[in-house]
């Protein structure tokens, strides 16, 4: 069957209100994007002696409880300062659990909260690829100034003494506020 008369296209003035529409529709989706906040701190790590920060609390038995040693099951509470100087001022604790997971002993999972002295936390959750310079874990929730947040969290080690067992660790976060 045939038209008898051509189809009319959209008028001038449908066509330039659509053109308003889109135009409004993306200025709203780039009002709406969440910013990167960077946050950046120092965990200071004892792995020995009586005030030891990080120890291990079970594993598999007959083999050693060290962090290469399937099994093993540590807990942490680190503190968690401004700067890599040992005697920087304290903002908080890391608390949580460390469990070698990998058979080969590469892998630790980690389940942290990074507890704050303003009553915010950070929860961390993930596999630390232990002997990769950067180990990075997701930030999956949050408490107080954190409630909602997603990111991620690179680890590094800074300074390692191997005759203390101490170690200063920056970490570096990176958050979107949903």
């Amino acid at each position: 069957m045939a038209f008898s008369r051509p189809m009319k296209l959209m008028s001038f003035s449908s066509l330039l209100l659509l053109l308003v529409l889109v135009l409004v529709l993306i200025s709203l989706a780039k009002a709406q994007r969440p910013t990167e906040t960077i946050v950046e701190f120092y965990l200071q790590d004892l792995a020995s002696g009586s005030n030891a920060t990080v120890v291990p609390i079970t594993g598999i038995k007959n083999k050693p409880l060290s962090f290469t040693t399937f099994g093993t099951i540590f807990t942490i509470d680190d503190p968690i300062t401004q700067t890599s100087d040992r005697n920087s001022t304290e903002i908080g604790r890391a608390q949580g659990m460390l469990v070698a997971s990998a058979l080969s002993g590469s892998n630790v999972h980690v389940l942290v909260s990074f507890s704050f002295s303003n009553g915010s936390s950070l929860e961390i959750q993930g596999t630390s690829r232990q002997f990769e310079r950067y180990k990075e874990l997701s930030v999956v929730s949050g408490t107080g100034s954190f409630r909602y947040v997603r990111g991620y969290a690179t680890l590094e080690t800074i300074y390692y003494d191997n005759k203390t067992s101490y170690s200063i660790v920056r970490c570096t976060v990176r958050i979107i506020q949903s």
